[in-house]
């Protein structure tokens, strides 16, 4: 329920798209680090994907993907915890829905 909200804020913001390209492009990515795609080790994303206009969608966007399973840091540094693929994988379907419909 918590990710749900989420989400609709971020479609609110108009802040769906970036997020999609993070997920899409970085997190999606490393989740196939490593032995069939058990994320173990932390990774990092381009830190500019994280970068928005205002801190409040920075954040937004941080919780949603923490909720995933991948604590996302400022930096750009993005730690796993557990095994988020099936987590990650619905949040990129559901961003990329959002998307598709909102444009």
């Amino acid at each position: 329920e918590e990710q749900l909200l989420l989400l609709l804020e971020s479609l609110e913001r108009k802040i769906v798209s970036q997020q999609l390209k993070l997920v899409r492009t970085q997190i999606t990515l490393g989740c196939f680090q490593g032995e069939a795609g058990a994320m173990k080790e932390p990774f990092h994303v381009d830190a500019g994907l994280l970068s928005f206009p205002h801190e409040e969608e920075q954040e937004l966007t941080m919780a949603l993907v923490e909720l995933s399973g991948v604590q996302l840091q400022e930096d750009g540094s993005a730690v796993p915890r557990d095994q988020p693929f099936q987590a990650v994988a619905a949040l990129f379907v559901a961003l990329y829905a959002l998307d598709l419909l909102s444009g």
